[in-house]
């Protein structure tokens, strides 16, 4: 019965105000920890729930960030390897929190181990070391690279 009374005797905003936190509460772990793949040398559109005060990356050789408006950025993948990517609006309140994974291509590609040194190719016809297609760089062609002409034979 003082269950009852207790009750009977709050008021409407004692009874909402917890309501309300318990929804912003929700809604904000609707954002957090998020996983996000991109492959190197390309970018993933995020679309903000609200707008953004700050944006912190984790290891910017890895992921970095592009902010298009208040509301929209693109993690671009620098390298290969995990990064987390915060964006705060300007109360400092968490909108988006990712762990971001930086990795091949899904397909067309190939990893060489070399020891413990792995280069990442991109092939086609041609096999050409990621981050170097654009600007002509080591091509892997088993047909190219055949043995040299022998030398000619000098007359006598």
């Amino acid at each position: 019965m003082s269950l009852n009374r207790a009750s009977q005797t709050m008021k409407p905003t004692q009874m909402i105000l917890p309501l309300i936190a318990a929804a912003l509460t929700m809604a904000g772990a609707a954002q957090a920890g998020q996983k996000l793949v991109v492959e190197k040398n390309h970018t993933a559109r995020v679309a903000l729930s609200a707008p953004a005060g700050s944006v912190i990356v984790g290891n910017p050789a890895i992921a970095d960030v592009s902010v298009v408006d208040s509301r929209t950025i693109y993690i671009v993948g620098r390298g290969f390897g995990r990064s987390s990517v915060t964006v705060t609006d300007a109360a400092g309140r968490t909108i988006w929190d990712g762990d971001v994974m930086v990795g091949s291509p899904a397909s067309g590609g190939v990893t060489v181990y070399k020891g413990l040194k792995a280069t990442n190719l991109v092939c086609s016809r041609v096999c050409v070391e990621q981050g170097e297609a654009s600007n002509g760089g080591t091509q892997l062609d088993p047909m190219a690279q055949s043995a040299p002409a022998p030398a000619p034979v000098a007359a006598e």
